[in-house]
């Protein structure tokens, strides 16, 4: 089985993870740019799967499916994607194709990435799909708090979220680590329950309006597969932005200078005071704002001055020259000295993953 690293659907956890067994996928419907006829007899059995027009357009022979299973049938699907710049076809629903080819074609029946990579090559198919096994864990932390008799829906729109980095990482010229997407629009349509009993194949395709390898926007349609019979589908528009510009946008007019935020309970976070001379004590965070914050009173006197420093788990890192403003019986006020921009940015970073608002009310 072909697992996905987690930094590339952007997920810290390898339990977080969605998708497995990444595979190509053929395409329902396309109009072939080949000038010559094949002699890969691999080649030629896929083209078998296919009705081909007189303007060389190929459209899946489907299989005659039976009206007990729940879900849209891959027929409709197809017929409903004329206009459409892709839709690839389902391993699952290949299965049940293969099963009604003659048994002298199926020698040189073959689904594999190699296989296919070639059938798309001659027909000069450039949109590419992919196809995962969606990981149904019963167990997981968070998505089976509570017992459910269903997949639950929410799970759905994760793997979506998780298919859509693949997507971009793996079949455009972006790279990981460089950009991000942005979802503007999510458009999520249920044709029938997903059950806890059989696998479920994850599909996406890449419907976006221009055929660039670095587009600055992506139109992705992730579909859900069971029994042959599509459940979901998950539609999603996306800008792609250079990673620092995002953060710059998501930051600029988050919360001002003034505002004060206490940590959450559960954050990772970790204070720390240094005296001028080396001296260091470990501190509690009652508040902090991007002027200053208010702080336990340190183990140790340290003095007026010192350097304030906040870890994020051992991600972020926050460090820089504080005076301390008033002292309690409690607590200290201290005020940043000139924080450099990267440092207010990095600033920024761990209060909007750990903190909440001092002065707002929840309601």
């Amino acid at each position: 089985m072909g697992h996905i690293l987690p930094k590339l659907l952007h997920k810290h956890l390898a339990d977080d993870v969605l998708l497995t067994d990444p595979l190509k996928v053929l395409p329902g419907r396309f109009v072939s740019q080949a000038t010559s006829k094949s002699n890969d007899p691999v080649i030629n059995t896929l083209n078998s799967l296919y009705i081909i027009s007189e303007n060389n357009e190929y459209v899946l022979r489907m299989p005659v499916s039976s009206d007990e299973k729940l879900g849209l049938s891959f027929g409709v699907v197809l017929d409903e994607a004329k206009n459409e710049k892709m839709r690839a076809v389902p391993h699952q629903v290949l299965a049940e194709l293969a099963e009604t080819l003659p048994s002298d074609s199926s020698e040189y029946l073959d689904y594999s990435d190699k296989a296919i990579t070639a059938f798309l090559e001659h027909h000069g198919v450039e949109r590419h799909s992919s196809s995962f096994q969606f990981i149904n864990d019963a167990d997981h932390y968070f998505f089976y708090r509570k017992p459910h008799e269903h997949v639950p829906g929410i799970m759905l729109l994760e793997a979506a979220r998780q298919a859509i980095y693949y997507q971009l990482y793996t079949h455009s010229d972006h790279e990981l680590g460089k950009v991000t997407v942005s979802l503007s629009e999510l458009k999520a349509t249920f044709f029938n329950y997903a059950e806890l009993m059989y696998p479920i194949e994850v599909v996406i395709d890449d419907l976006t309006a221009t055929d660039t390898l670095k587009p600055k926007e992506v139109l992705y349609s992730v579909s859900f597969c069971q029994r042959g019979r599509v459940l979901a589908r998950v539609d999603s528009l996306a800008p792609v932005i250079a990673l620092k510009r995002f953060q710059l946008a998501r930051n600029a007019r988050l919360f001002d200078d003034e505002d004060r935020f206490s940590p959450v309970t559960a954050a990772p976070i970790t204070a720390l005071l240094t005296h001028a001379n080396g001296e260091q004590s470990l501190i509690s965070l009652n508040e902090v704002s991007l002027n200053g914050c208010n702080t336990s009173n340190p183990s140790v006197s340290l003095g007026d001055e010192g350097y304030v420093t906040v870890l994020y788990g051992n991600k972020l890192h926050f460090h820089t020259k504080a005076s301390c403003k008033f002292v309690t019986d409690r607590s200290v006020e201290w005020v940043f000295d000139k924080v450099s921009f990267e440092q207010k940015e990095l600033l920024r970073e761990i209060i909007k993953r750990g903190f909440i608002s001092s002065s707002h009310s929840p309601r």
